[in-house]
């Protein structure tokens, strides 16, 4: 079985390394070497202080391992490209199944960029001058480590599926993602301390803890083989060997309970009389409600979206620094738009009920919007007032006013619009798999709804800044409430011309092409008939038909623009309005004091102008895209 799962997987990506999912595969290969790059630079390189080179070495070995450990629960479910379902109706032995699975598990690009960074361990002994003996005990250490990091991560993979079968599991895994994925984003506030160890060395805490953490035990072994301490080496080796088996029995026994036990559904519902439904509009809010509170997926996003904005705007007071605590409804908001942007690819093919009812669709968007909003208003408004009172600047009330009902219609705009023209197929809510994580996120669509989402409070954002101090607000609840009608009804109208399509995208995974019919004799001319296409995933941004140069350049001002407008411009705007005096890495704040607010406008004009001009050529294109294909 072991060789049969390898060929397998081996053919299942090779037959998949087409479109979108090729390109993701290279840009995260090569990402991940010169990530891996830098690790065996850490390894090399001379330090003031001895040990530092292990620090260092120590520390980007703990978080390559975390990223193994709890990236699945951040990146949608880990490597499920052999499903264990698949098998479930084979004749197949637990253990041979496990064999299959287990080895099938260190195919691919992940593994094989791991084994590159954990190759730190040889160039340490080799770089320290700690003799031949440490550098075997090295090379040994680096196949253990990397045995302990896969399975470690399929284990971690299989428990959070089996605590999100309840609510409580659900949020919990929500809450712990969003924290690790907050705290990265937020790690900038740690940059003074860390400026300062590589100076004067790491404190013998921080020395203790990485060599006690499991990814540090290989780094343990080759020191200790060094020095001649043989036992601690073989002791240290012989644990992550343990590890790596108490992993594998662990995942096996996961594994066998996720193919003989239910998926879970959420809560089971019941039958109740809500008498506040009035109409078809408040009927599709109250079942927006209810799968908010009882589908596992979406209970899980919200309470990712809640954990995320709490945690990336309360770290920074371990610096002292509050100025972030006023905007944490702000940033709720945010995500909330953005991880609710596939609704209608989550529900899947419930789309064709749609179809069958004559103005259904209109309802349908009007009242995912309302149940949208219902689901996000309240956490917003609470989050905002009460840490806005907590913290005491009161001074930003004006733009807080005026950007929190801008983003909240603008999200409620967005958000529909873009579940009607970029969605992503799902299987649907029956026909998912046992592992809850493998929600089929995509990165990009998450990017998109973030920019989007935040340029829908351009208005509000010039009316504070040039106009008087009633402007803001008063901006803020009239682009709200029009970008929400007008959205919505594009994505309405949208949707009623483009729902047979929709309900064949979700069922197939490709979108049909309309051709052009050739000209021909009358009695021989008949409209073409829809054919299935590969979804190349530019075809999804109407990218398809533009030039190479002017594709790339929509990606790219796509994927950097947020550097100069946000990390650069109205974060540093923020702190210098407030008073903040932690400079980190903003640039504006390095400057003279003449030239920080021109150079924190300059960086927002540049971001701005790389917003408009990449969304602009993208929408010329998409249309264009349309128009071939109508």
């Amino acid at each position: 079985m072991v060789g049969i799962l390898i060929r397998m997987k081996l053919a299942v990506q090779h037959n998949s390394m087409t479109g979108q999912r090729a390109a993701q595969m290279i840009v995260g290969g090569l990402v991940g070497l010169a990530l891996a790059a830098a690790v065996l630079v850490l390894a090399g390189r001379d330090y003031p202080v001895a040990s530092l080179r292990f620090d260092l070495l120590g520390a980007a070995l703990a978080g390559w391992t975390a990223g193994w450990l709890l990236g699945p629960a951040l990146f949608g479910g880990g490597d499920e490209t052999l499903r264990p379902e698949h098998f479930a109706l084979y004749g197949l032995t637990p253990r041979a199944l496990m064999a299959g699975l287990a080895a099938a598990a260190f195919v691919g690009v992940a593994p094989v960029v791991t084994v590159v960074a954990f190759t730190g361990l040889v160039v340490v002994a080799v770089a320290a001058g700690l003799g031949p003996g440490a550098i075997a005990v090295g090379v040994a250490a680096v196949a253990l480590q990397l045995v302990f990091s896969v399975l470690a991560s399929r284990l971690v993979t299989a428990v959070l599926g089996q605590v999100m079968r309840s609510r409580l599991g659900a949020a919990l895994a929500g809450f712990v993602s969003a924290a690790v994925l907050a705290a990265l984003h937020s790690g900038w506030v740690l940059s003074p301390l860390v400026s300062a160890a590589l100076t004067t060395g790491f404190p013998g805490l921080f020395t203790t803890w990485v060599h006690l953490l499991p990814s540090g035990w290989g780094l343990t072994a080759v020191e200790a083989a060094g020095r001649g301490d043989w036992a601690l080496a073989v002791a240290a080796l012989a644990g992550l060997a343990l590890l790596g088996a108490g992993c594998l029995y662990g995942w096996a026994v996961l594994m066998r309970r996720r193919l003989t036990t239910r998926r879970a559904h959420g809560r089971p519902a019941r039958v109740s009389a809500d008498r506040w439904v009035r109409g078809p509009v408040t009927a599709v809010a109250a079942r927006e409600l209810r799968t908010y509170t009882r589908d596992l997926h979406r209970f899980h996003l919200v309470c990712f979206a809640l954990g995320y904005a709490l945690v990336f705007c309360l770290l920074p007071l371990a610096v002292g620094a509050s100025v972030f605590l006023p905007w944490t409804g702000l940033l709720f908001a945010l995500w909330m738009s953005a991880i609710c942007a596939n609704l209608y690819g989550d529900d899947g093919t419930e789309l064709w009920g749609k179809l069958m009812v004559p103005g259904a669709v209109r309802h349908d968007v009007r009242g995912r919007q309302r149940g949208w909003l219902l689901i996000a208003a309240p956490p917003t408004v609470i989050l905002t007032a009460g840490l806005l009172t907590v913290s005491g600047q009161y001074e930003q009330w004006p733009w807080l006013a005026a950007l929190v009902p801008a983003v909240l219609g603008g999200g409620a705009g967005v958000t529909v619009l873009v579940s009607v023209l970029r969605p992503v197929p799902l299987p649907d809510p029956h026909r998912r798999g046992g592992n809850l994580l493998d929600n089929g996120t995509d990165f990009t669509q998450v990017l998109l709804m973030l920019i989007l989402t935040a340029a829908t409070a351009a208005p509000a954002f010039l009316a504070v800044r040039l106009g008087p101090m009633w402007a803001g607000p008063v901006a803020g609840v009239v682009s709200g409430a029009v970008l929400a009608w007008l959205l919505g009804r594009i994505a309405a109208a949208r949707l009623q011309s483009t729902a047979p399509e929709l309900l064949h995208h979700f069922r197939s995974g490709s979108r049909p092409v309309r051709r052009r019919p050739q000209l021909a004799p009358a009695r021989h001319r008949s409209p073409e008939v829809a054919l299935p296409r590969p979804d190349l995933g530019l075809r999804r941004l109407g990218l398809d038909l533009a030039p190479a140069g002017r594709r790339a350049y929509v990606i790219a001002s796509l994927t950097l623009c947020w550097v100069p407008l946000v990390a650069q411009g109205v974060v540093p705007a923020i702190m210098l309005s407030t008073g903040a005096d932690n400079r980190s890495w903003f640039l504006a704040l390095h400057l003279p004091d003449g030239l920080r607010w021109p150079t924190i406008l300059s960086m927002i004009g540049i971001g701005l102008v790389l917003l408009i001009t990449g969304l602009a050529t993208g929408l010329y294109y998409l249309v264009k895209s349309r128009r071939a294909s109508a």
